[in-house]
């Protein structure tokens, strides 16, 4: 064999390792995001922890909270948020609760309407239960959305609202965000989610 032959067959060998080598990096399927999504809306009871900061024009305040979801109710507690001391927005039987030492107790049908009445602002607390686990509220439908080359949400228009997803880690096998930007005219949310208890996910 001539030294070119050799040459010429050394490079052939070369190329096709290369292109078994590619061919044998992991790839996350297309399907990952959006199969989890649904699987997601299925999960009836779940509990987040982490820090929220809401900045309002010139104010910036920050808290602590506590998220637990049961099918359609919730129970937020919130520790030291904006002056108020630890406070709990719960839902029940379609009535939602305000509660803290400052505040006294408070009901209204909504807990956008609540937090307006009661503390002067508002957080889109109806979509959050969503927004969090990286879904799109049920309604209305987002004027538009953002996913990653896998799947899952990257960016999220609904209601008004910017939603960012960044930092996503594993919990019981669900790949969750960690960190959530919402901006809506002169509101900002930074959610920061430190911990996730949910069902293990099943995966094949």
């Amino acid at each position: 064999m001539t030294y070119s032959s050799r040459a010429l067959l050394l490079a052939g060998l070369c190329v096709a390792a290369l292109l078994t080598g590619c061919q044998s990096l992991p790839q996350q399927p297309t399907s990952d995001g959006l199969r989890q999504e649904i699987e997601l809306r299925h999960v009836a009871n779940w509990q987040a922890e982490g820090k929220i900061a809401i900045q309002m024009a010139s104010d910036q305040q920050s808290a602590s909270f506590k998220w637990t979801q049961d099918k359609d109710n919730y129970d937020i507690h919130l520790f030291g948020p904006f002056g108020q001391g630890t406070t709990w927005l719960r839902r029940t039987s379609r009535k939602v609760t305000l509660e803290s030492p400052k505040t006294g107790i408070h009901q209204a049908s909504s807990p956008e309407n609540l937090m307006l009445e009661v503390l002067g602002w508002q957080v889109p607390v109806s979509n959050l239960q969503y927004w969090l686990r990286g879904l799109p509220a049920k309604k209305p439908r987002p004027t538009a959305l953002t996913r990653d080359p896998a799947g899952f949400l990257t960016d999220l228009q609904q209601e008004g609202w910017q939603v960012t997803y960044s930092r996503p880690k594993d919990f019981a096998g669900w790949w969750l965000p960690t960190r959530i930007l919402a901006e809506r005219d002169d509101l900002r949310l930074t959610i920061v989610i430190k911990n996730w208890q949910l069902p293990d996910a099943a995966r094949p």
